[in-house]
């Protein structure tokens, strides 16, 4: 439970039973992520404490509720922790991940030893883990959904030369999903280790502690600005600063959000007369999620040399301090 900014709690509680229609997941791996840590930090607008804690989970089925044919208890399941109502102006005009219902409903408490799963969830977004797949791998299927959507919303040219500042988990794995689909990235960024983690993975990577970030992607696109740039570091300058880093025609993703009472301001004449364009992708649909699972199923990606540390259920809160300081990247979390 996270019980206020910065302070993390055990309690024990009965093994919940399956919701209608639902199922209760033995947690096998859970992940720590940016969102999780900006809520540790300053608590989040739409999670009021005390809260359950944790959403990127994989696991093993041990109860399911009466009716429900599509998993059985022993079946690994992958997941993620909300699905769309189906019903809403959103749903019906296909943009699902607006849904008036996603977030009032979404699920959380994946920092625990079981969780239930809702049936919205489990009939729409719950897929079987596949045996060569690990617990670890299943668990960065909402990760790996939500930069499926940001890359589907950014729709960048073929071999497009594009910028993403910021070397954290999403900024790395924006990378390899997009030099996957044969564009031209550079990650922008600081800390030495993380550095060298986008180089081993074999992606281009700048380390911008001590050179101007504007210089470091001019002088990577020969003075013309990128194509197209993703903002993964959450920081009100970089995004008044990204505007000016891409080219005439360029697109500006703000995939890391700011506090929801943050203002930034941008010069117009950049959006107006070199039609920069600017994309603010949030969460993810259906589809994404599928698309993100096909890629987990297929190992497409190095998925787990994202993962920096491991930590047992009751360590939590010494994780999160560690995270908090700036140690490490993505840290598991074992029950």
């Amino acid at each position: 439970m996270l019980v206020e900014p910065r302070r993390i709690e055990l309690h024990e509680e009965s093994s919940p039973a399956p919701p209608p229609g639902g199922v209760v997941v033995r947690v096998r791996a859970a992940l720590t992520d940016g969102t999780d840590l900006k809520t540790y930090r300053r608590g989040h607008p739409k999670m009021p404490m005390p809260t359950r804690f944790g959403h990127e989970f994989c696991g093993d089925v041990i109860a399911v509720a009466d009716g429900v044919e599509s998993f059985v208890p022993g079946d690994a399941v992958m997941c993620v922790h909300t699905a769309p109502c189906a019903q809403c102006y959103w749903c019906r005009h296909k943009q699902e991940e607006l849904c008036d219902d996603l977030i009032p409903a979404m699920l959380l408490g994946a920092y625990a030893d079981c969780i239930a799963v809702p049936k919205r969830i489990v009939e729409r977004n719950a897929f079987h883990k596949p045996p060569d797949v690990t617990y670890t791998e299943g668990a960065f299927l909402e990760p790996l959904a939500c930069v499926v959507h940001s890359v589907v919303m950014l729709a960048p040219e073929p071999d497009a030369a594009i910028a993403i500042l910021g070397n954290g988990g999403f900024g790395i794995l924006h990378g390899l999903l997009l030099q996957r689909a044969g564009h031209n990235v550079t990650i922008f960024g600081r800390r030495p280790e993380r550095v060298e983690l986008a180089h081993s993975l074999g992606l281009r990577s700048i380390d911008t502690s001590n050179a101007p970030m504007h210089e470091a992607i001019l002088q990577q696109t020969g003075g013309r600005g990128a194509d197209a740039l993703i903002e993964c570091t959450g920081t009100a300058e970089l995004w008044e600063a990204a505007p000016s880093l891409v080219r005439r025609g360029g697109t500006v993703s703000f995939f890391a959000g700011l506090p929801a009472e943050t203002r930034v301001s941008f010069l117009a004449a950049r959006l107006h007369y070199d039609e920069v364009r600017l994309v603010a992708p949030f969460h993810f649909r259906p589809s994404d999620v599928r698309a993100a699972f096909d890629l987990i199923a297929e190992r497409a990606l190095p998925l787990t040399r994202l993962v920096s540390h491991a930590y047992s259920l009751d360590q939590i809160a010494t994780a999160f301090r560690e995270l908090d300081a700036g140690t490490g990247l993505k840290f598991l979390i074992e029950p």
